[in-house]
């Protein structure tokens, strides 16, 4: 590779400034010490229960008749099943790999691989196995072999995301690679493979569910003589996970609080390579990145379904982040000036939304890490895809990949570039209005009111014109303050929860709320706004269908508006039903299994509840076959609405005994994406309304 493709290098950089800090190297002996005495205790119980498996054989049963001879095999099976559940996670052992990942080869991508052998040599760190790509805005190191990295010295693999890619410059991009090549240096990454290992071994002694388990209820269930080993060892199997558990927890807390000390190390990293600067702007653009990915791939899903392919989707997420580059810039013009050096990205505790970063320390935490002391580095403003051998095949090769994923589709036949620019343009129409109404339609329904209601309120209100309309605007945005209010301490909670601010608590109706009493606190907000949007705004809804039906016979367009009107009424009705019954059952399953011991009658009773539940919905589905249909975008006839709610048109429901042969959650996980489907369906039909609604203004 040229150096012309690798971007500059600080000139001035302190010599420890990737030292490990005396923090870091405590919590690695505390995570260290965690690892030790959890194997420890294990191994401990593995062999204790072994050798009394093993002395359940070999003691002498002493007077031999029908009484000693049950104690003898209960004993054996008793033990046997103690010693089974410390070794059962062995049979589940699997190295997962992901099946969304591309291998790149040093011979097609030969300035790529340069790139990260000049990083190895920057940063110290050992070369990769492989390089992978996968779709998302996403990058991370792994070990090639989780399981065998406990025993052997397994080299790392290196998967670079393309959305990631998309969305940076080059020398944010080599600040990302270094930061994942940091990682690849620290001899702590081995921690964390055990903790992850032992975390295994524990989730699923503590929370699987399994044949092992199936089995000793039906011991439990057996003659009582037959049966007393297992009602002995079921309370010993109970102790023994609340004492895991409480290990479980532990051992999360070690790790991540020394994850926490390991991203500042991998942020100095990146900064000893790339400066101050490109690490934190990285951080910056990533979540925008991550937006513009993430509507990319839903709306190539949604096209898909409509048998509208495209070759290659990352063209049309690059032409997703240029929409949104004057924005951006905007953004960052706007940014203060740090007077440590460069811009102050972020102000407060701010965690990103991407994945990648999730779990990692908040944001302003991270560039101050990252600029103290403060490196000036030049910024390589090229896009990284300069380093791939050939993008447009590779982007085209992931395309393909992710139609068979998530369509389970090998596409033959491609649409041009236009015609999916056209579906996004349709699919996010009249999106804008909804910032003029404070996005209130975002979270709550829009309650039609009935004809009554509605030719009282029309002739209750003034001639509808501008100033009446503002009116409308005004009291809609009082009312969606005390809403703002509660989200604002949703937010405050969520950061209590997580440590990310100074404040300890918040106070809401009279009350405080703490650490102690927090999730009180979340659950009473949440119960709050959903009060408030179910009480406050019926009125001023009827208000304003009220003003524009008014207009709109005005103009001769009542019927057309009142058709709109009474779609999205049946919309919203089978939304709340879905939404509804998808609580009801779970609440449902909840209070089953608070009663302890489940028999085969309630099992049977909960299961004709769940299909009688999803025979209504498809009623509902049927019913739509006679209502009047207003084509929406996208949407051009009833059976692609109802294929647009529920995949085919209509829910499937599961035979047999569903809470034993998996159908169960087979069903409410059709029940999970219905609501995500009804709600696209109900923003767009705000979407039509609004649209309707501008056309209505008077001038």
């Amino acid at each position: 590779m040229s150096l012309t493709y690798y971007p500059t290098s600080p000139v001035q950089v302190p010599k420890k400034l990737t030292a490990l800090t005396s923090s870091y190297q405590l919590k690695a002996f505390l995570a260290v010490l965690a690892i030790i005495l959890f194997f420890v205790l294990y191994t401990a119980m593995v062999v204790g229960l072994g050798y009394l498996f093993y002395y359940s054989i070999i003691y002498d049963m002493g007077v031999v008749n029908k009484l000693t001879i049950l104690m003898k095999v209960g004993a054996i099976a008793g033990a046997g099943m103690l010693f089974i559940f410390t070794l059962k996670f062995i049979f589940k052992l699997k190295n997962h790999k992901p099946n969304n990942r591309i291998k790149l080869e040093k011979a097609k991508n030969p300035d790529l691989w340069s790139f990260v052998e000049q990083i190895c040599k920057e940063t110290g760190a050992p070369r990769p196995k492989s390089i992978y790509v996968d779709p998302d805005v996403n990058a991370y190191v792994a070990y090639s072999n989780v399981w065998l990295s406990l025993f052997l010295p397994v080299r790392k693999e290196l998967t670079i995301g393309m959305g990631l890619t998309d969305c940076l410059n080059l020398s944010e991009f080599k600040a990302v690679m270094s930061h994942e090549f940091g990682h690849f240096a620290q001899r702590s990454m081995k921690i964390g493979s055990y903790i992850i290992s032992a975390n295994t071994i524990i989730h699923d002694m503590i929370f699987e569910r399994d044949k092992w388990d199936d089995l000793l209820d039906q011991w439990r269930a057996s003659d009582i003589r037959l049966s007393a080993a297992a009602w002995v060892i079921t309370p010993i199997i109970w102790i023994v996970r609340q004492m895991l558990n409480l290990f479980y927890q532990f051992l999360n807390i070690m790790h991540s609080s020394l994850s926490r000390e390991m991203e500042f190390n991998a942020d100095k990293v990146a900064v000893h390579t790339s400066g101050s600067d490109a690490i934190i702007s990285a951080l910056w653009k990533l979540d925008g990145g991550s937006t513009a990915w993430m509507g990319t791939l839903n709306h190539g899903i949604l096209a898909g379904r409509k048998n509208i392919f495209v070759k290659n989707l990352y063209v049309h997420n690059a032409l997703s982040i240029e929409r949104s580059s004057d924005t951006q810039n905007d953004l960052f013009s706007a940014l203060p000036a740090d007077p440590r050096g460069g811009k102050k990205y972020f102000s407060i505790s701010e965690h990103s939304k991407v994945g990648m970063y999730a779990s990692h320390p908040p944001n302003n935490m991270r560039e101050d890490s990252a600029k103290v002391p403060y490196v000036a580095c030049e910024m390589d403003t090229r896009s990284p895809w300069i380093l791939f051998g050939n993008k447009e095949a590779l982007q085209e090769e992931m395309t393909q990949l992710l139609y068979q994923l998530y369509l389970e589709k090998k596409p033959t036949e491609q649409s041009d570039i236009e015609v999916f620019e056209q579906f996004i343009k349709l699919e996010t129409q009249g999106a804008d209005l909804a910032k003029e109404y404070e996005n209130t339609f975002l979270n709550r329904y829009l309650v039609i009111p009935s004809k009554e209601k509605l030719t009282t309120a029309i002739s209750n209100q003034t001639k509808p014109n501008k100033k009446l309309l503002g009116s409308l605007k005004a009291e809609l945005k009082q009312l969606m303050e005390p809403v703002g209010e509660i989200e604002g301490l949703l937010v405050k909670a969520q950061q209590i929860a997580e440590g990310t601010t100074k404040e300890r608590s918040f106070s809401f109706k009279g009350i405080e709320y703490s650490k102690k009493n927090l999730e009180n606190g979340y659950n009473f907000l949440i119960t709050s706004r959903e009060e408030l949007f179910n009480t406050a705004f019926e009125e001023w809804d009827t208000k304003f269908c009220a003003f524009f039906t008014a207009l709109a016979k005005e103009q001769g367009k009542g019927k057309e508006l009142n058709e709109l009107y009474t779609q999205h009424q049946l919309l919203s009705e089978f939304y709340r039903n879905t939404t509804t019954n998808k609580n009801e059952i779970y609440n449902a399953v909840i209070e089953l299994q608070s009663k302890g011991e489940v028999t085969k009658e309630q099992l049977h009773s909960l299961t004709a509840r769940v299909k009688d539940s999803f025979k209504k919905l498809n009623e509902a589905l049927a019913e739509m076959d006679n209502a009047s249909f207003v084509k929406m975008p996208n949407v051009e006839t009833i059976q692609e609405l109802k294929e647009a709610l529920v995949d085919n048109g209509e829910f499937k429901i599961e035979h047999g005994l569903i809470f034993e042969n998996g159908g169960f959650q087979k069903m409410m996980e059709q029940l999970e994406n219905t609501i995500y489907n009804c709600q696209r369906i109900d923003q767009k039909s705000i979407g039509c309304i609004l649209l309707f609604h501008k056309d209505l203004e008077p001038i």
